[in-house]
């Protein structure tokens, strides 16, 4: 099991920045985890469209923007015959508004499974497993196992959450963790995002090896959102477009931009 960053800004997009997402590839299968908007760019397609599941936490526009490419680019590839199967692309129920439109969406070649905390998928060796936290928007932090491994993506959540993060991310090698907010502006504890610090915290409760932090304000330096984290979890590591991490994963601090 192998772990690509392909994005870890929001809400916009900067050069060579993306809004989040993340390919988890194991063997012949490639899992998105959220596709938001540019992060095509940093997979290859038609390649990747074998054995495809796409996982959106949840349905705000900066986690699922690009999932059009890729059902475009599924229709087009079974007519020319070098799509064999269905991509599978699973989504939360609500908006009703944007899941209804994205699985009545003329120009694709994919079936679709409603995420819940009851789902659970098997996709080859990995099983994957949903905890619904609270978000404004019905969001889902996703687990992937496979033997040994595993990595708990949290999409996006309130410190509310904490507690149900804490159990459902215990042990993980990885944590990918949103730290949308910095303690130094003076949020109040409990809003629809987490801080650096409170990422930090869930990782330390939760016991898990490393604390990989995502989803920063695109003006923002990246550096403060880790040393605000590394105050409470010194095995802390920024999400960085382009970086392919196996386990256990090794990031220098040079490439901290």
């Amino acid at each position: 099991m192998k772990l690509k960053v392909l994005g870890t800004q929001s809400p916009w997009t900067t050069e060579n920045h993306y809004c989040p997402g993340f390919l988890v590839t194991n063997g012949r299968n490639n899992i998105l985890l959220d596709c938001g908007n540019g992060t095509h760019k940093m997979v290859q397609i038609p390649k990747i469209m074998e054995n495809l599941y796409i996982i959106t936490s949840h349905l705000d526009d900066d986690h699922y923007g690009d999932i059009t490419v890729y059902q475009d680019a599924s229709y087009c590839l079974h007519n020319q015959k070098r799509l064999a199967y269905p991509i599978t692309i699973c989504t939360p129920t609500t908006p009703i508004d944007k899941s209804k439109l994205i699985r009545s969406r003329e120009y694709a070649f994919a079936k679709y499974i409603n995420i819940n905390n009851e789902a659970s998928l098997n996709i080859g060796d990995i099983n994957v497993s949903f905890c619904r936290t609270i978000h404004p928007t019905e969001n889902y932090a996703i687990k992937l196992e496979e033997q040994e491994k595993t990595i708990v993506y949290t999409g996006d959540t309130s410190f509310e959450s904490k507690d149900k993060l804490i159990d459902f991310a215990k042990g993980a090698n990885l944590l990918i963790s949103e730290s949308s907010l910095l303690v130094e502006h003076g949020f109040p504890e409990i809003t629809s995002h987490l801080t650096a610090k409170q990422a930090a915290i869930i990782a330390k409760e939760a016991d898990v090896k490393q604390l990989m932090l995502t989803h920063f304000w695109p003006e923002e330096n990246v550096t403060k959102y880790v040393e605000e984290a590394k105050s409470i979890f010194p095995n802390t590591i920024p999400a960085l477009e382009g970086n392919e991490i196996d386990f256990p994963s090794k990031i220098k601090e040079e490439n901290i931009r």
